[in-house]
């Protein structure tokens, strides 16, 4: 997975015992990459709750990249074995950053800071 992960161009590739860790882009979110069977599990987090609705309507649309709560946050999951896999990771990580701040904007009063 560390040759493919740099293959596709992300940057930031660590590998920490089993688990790979790697960043969307320069300064984007850190995400990791876990061995599970023949494939690995890539994993992002991010600090928003994101309600019931907002994550069925992502994962009826998004059937390879699942979301779901984690410790409070949400979790993107998806399955990874090639570098075609990793550009939809790619694709799916960021439009998952984009429904999150989306998300929390919708939330906060007009005039709140974000």
């Amino acid at each position: 997975m560390q040759s493919l992960l740099e293959k596709a161009g992300f940057p930031g590739i660590e590998p920490d015992g089993d688990t790979i860790w790697a960043r969307l882009s320069a300064s984007g979110p850190e995400f990791r990459a876990d061995p599970e069977g023949g494939a690995w599990i890539l994993t992002l987090l991010w600090p928003v709750r994101l309600d019931p609705n907002t994550m069925a309507r992502w994962n009826s649309q998004n059937p390879g990249a699942f979301l779901d709560l984690a410790g409070g946050e949400t979790r993107l999951r998806m399955g990874a074995e090639t570098t075609a896999d990793l550009d939809i990771w790619a694709k799916a990580a960021d439009d998952m950053v984009q429904t999150c701040l989306s998300f929390r904007r919708a939330q906060r009063a007009r005039g709140e800071g974000m």
